[in-house]
This record gives structure tokens, sequence and C-alpha cells, in this order.
């Protein structure tokens, strides 16, 4: 079965490559080969903003239970941590004393899924 599985997959692929190539546009090809690798199983839909940052407060909204948000400095130094209780679906992180520069958002989810994120503070 995982043979066969892997033959169709080979097939699409060439089918795919073929159709892209006589359009003359090789960016189809890749995003949907991304689409057969990557999203076989979709993490969280995220929504972080507004990114950049100008205000303070960040918002992190998303579609999975929100259990951990880290902020990490481009120096890897942890601004911001915090845990939230189940059934949290939408967080707002203070950041009014966050340097101007280059951040990284962490959100953790269920079943040991991460997104990650990167925002500027102006």
């Amino acid at each position: 079965m995982k043979k066969l599985l892997l033959l169709s997959a080979v097939l699409l692929l060439l089918c795919v490559h073929d159709a892209a190539d006589a359009a003359g546009n090789m960016n189809t090809f890749n995003s949907d080969v991304s689409f057969l690798f990557f999203q076989e199983n979709p993490g969280p839909k995220v929504e972080i903003y507004p990114n950049p940052l100008s205000e303070g407060r960040l918002t992190i909204e998303a579609n999975d239970q929100i259990l951990n948000v880290q902020v990490l400095n481009i120096t890897g130094e942890m601004v911001f941590n915090r845990e939230y209780q189940p059934g949290t679906y939408s967080v707002v992180v203070e950041l009014n004393q966050a340097e101007k520069g280059l951040y990284l958002v962490r959100v953790s989810f269920n079943h040991k899924v991460i997104h990650t994120e990167k925002i500027m503070v102006k």
C-alpha cells in the first residue's frame, strides 16, 4: 500500500511539474510540492498583530488553546514568558519595556505544537 501511495505521489508530482513547465511557471510546481509534503497535518492558525509593534501591546489569537507564550530578543534572552489557563484562545502581551529590534514570539499549544513568528518593535 505504501508503494502504491508513493508511486501515486511521484506521478502527481510529474504531472504538476509538466503542467508548470508547459505554462512556463515553476512557482506553481514549488507551491504544489510544499502543499503535498508539508500540509499533511497543519498546525493551529495563529494571528500575531500588530507587526511591526509600536505601542507595546501585542495581540495573539489562535483557533487552538494557547498554553504558553514566550518572547525572546535577538540574542535569545527571554523578555516575556507566561502560561495560560485551558480555554485561552486570545492573549494580549505587554511589551512596553521592549527595546527596538527583532523578537521571536513562541506560542505553545497542546500536543507539543509550537508556533514561532518574528516581530519587530519600532
